[in-house]
């Protein structure tokens, strides 16, 4: 008895929902643009000038550049096609700044890695030569840190072990002398 109660009752409202006609939109909306044949920007033209680019009156003095910029570059283009030389990696080495590294722990280690990535710049000149930073600690990320160092494949063979020892050898020196402050 009472399934059917129920029964009856859905059916009634199944029934009511389905009959109770198109509801009628009683505002009056008007989608016509007052303002359409004006423009929101103002696109008006102007004279172009030659490109200072090729212009020989602008580059009248030389460029000086700064320590992060003293790269010496080899043509090598030709022997490796159209993107020049390839950029390898030469050696990884993992630091452990210890398992309650913070911050600040971080913030003298980078200070160490720019350190002696300008000694290993200026002793060698390798070319391409930089290096990347990851965090490879388990529990805490700043506590195991893997630097890897990478340069182009023609200095690799030149000088690549040797500039990536000192990289490496002056990371830890400079992070020891550093953290002792």
């Amino acid at each position: 008895m009472k399934v059917s109660k129920i029964f009856l009752i859905g059916i009634v409202c199944l029934l009511a929902a389905c009959s109770g006609g198109r509801k009628r939109v009683t505002q009056s909306i008007d989608y016509s643009n007052p303002q359409a044949g004006r423009s929101y920007y103002d696109f008006s033209p102007y004279e172009l000038e030659d490109p200072s680019v090729l212009d020989d009156r602008y580059n009248t003095q030389e460029r000086v550049l700064g320590e992060d910029e003293d790269f010496t570059s080899e043509n090598i283009s030709s022997s490796y096609g159209t993107y020049g030389d390839v950029v390898i990696t030469v050696a990884t080495r993992k630091f452990k700044l210890g398992a309650n590294a913070s911050r600040r722990e971080m913030a003298l280690f980078q200070k160490a890695m720019d350190q002696a990535y300008n000694v290993a710049l200026h002793q060698y000149r390798p070319t391409g030569f930089t290096y990347s930073l990851s965090s490879v600690g388990a529990v805490n990320p700043l506590s195991d840190l893997e630097v890897t160092c990478k340069m182009s494949e023609h200095s690799a063979n030149a000088v690549g072990q040797a500039s990536c020892n000192t990289f490496f050898n002056n990371v830890a020196t400079g992070y020891r002398q550093l953290s002792s402050n």
